[in-house]
């Protein structure tokens, strides 16, 4: 049998993650204000600068609000590693944190013209024991995504029950769907399905394996099941302590 030193390995697995968060700390502060900034230019340029100009500055101003948010999700991340996340379980009820999802997120369907909404599959829904902001987290990233993956015109569907000792949640779409070839590695991170309906549609590739992460910490688990051109449904399972 061969031992392994990997004391080593781990030292350089922690220096990594303290390098990635310390870095992506310090710079989201500066390009949060450079993104205010573009904004106040883009405002006051409304009926004055020449439109060329306008979709230059609005270009640039999309391009921070990408790195900001893939700041984020490393800060997230880090945190993951570092086990600072699902430390404080507290009761959640799991609907009510849904229903404040989705009407933050409203705004954003009603301007692609889409319809979503919660549905209560059980009449008594009993409260999770859980991190909030990681439940947050993870809801958040995927009714996020059903928004941004699904065309103007669609449905977006989340649905919450039990199923024996699991609470289980379901957000469906009827998205641009996923090929199968792709199922198996959408949890990776920085993969991205890129085709033709979706490569204009910006984002970091660390949404999901973040929303993995976090349902693993709380020992629960996440399934996907898509059709293309019908859409997706992703069902999480998270057990329910009384």
């Amino acid at each position: 049998m061969n031992l392994v030193d990997i004391t080593a390995i781990k030292v350089l697995d922690r220096l990594k993650s303290e390098f990635v968060a310390k870095v992506s700390h310090e710079l989201r502060s500066p390009l949060s204000t450079i993104h205010e900034q573009l904004a106040v230019v883009l405002n006051d340029m409304v009926e004055v600068a020449p439109r060329d100009n306008q979709k230059i500055l609005a270009r640039a101003k999309e391009k921070t609000h990408g790195l900001i948010s893939l700041i984020g999700d490393l800060l997230d991340l880090s945190r993951i590693e570092e086990g600072v996340i699902c430390t404080e379980p507290k009761p959640v009820k799991i609907d009510a944190l849904l229903e404040d999802i989705i009407q933050f997120l409203q705004s954003k369907a009603a301007s692609k013209k889409q319809s979503i909404g919660l549905k209560r599959l059980a009449a008594d829904i009993p409260p999770l024991q859980a991190d909030p902001l990681a439940l947050e987290s993870i809801f958040g990233n995927l009714i996020a995504n059903a928004i941004n993956y699904t065309p103007e015109g669609g449905t977006i569907k989340v649905q919450v029950d039990i199923a024996g000792i699991n609470l289980r949640v379901k957000v469906v779409d009827t998205g641009f769907g996923i090929e199968e070839k792709h199922l198996d590695k959408i949890f990776n991170r920085f993969y991205r399905v890129k085709t033709d309906k979706t490569r204009f549609i910006t984002g970091t590739g660390l949404g999901l394996p973040i929303v993995k992460e976090l349902i693993t910490s709380l020992n629960g688990v996440v399934d996907v099941e898509s059709v293309p051109g019908k859409g997706s449904t992703f069902t999480v399972l998270l057990p329910v302590k009384t």
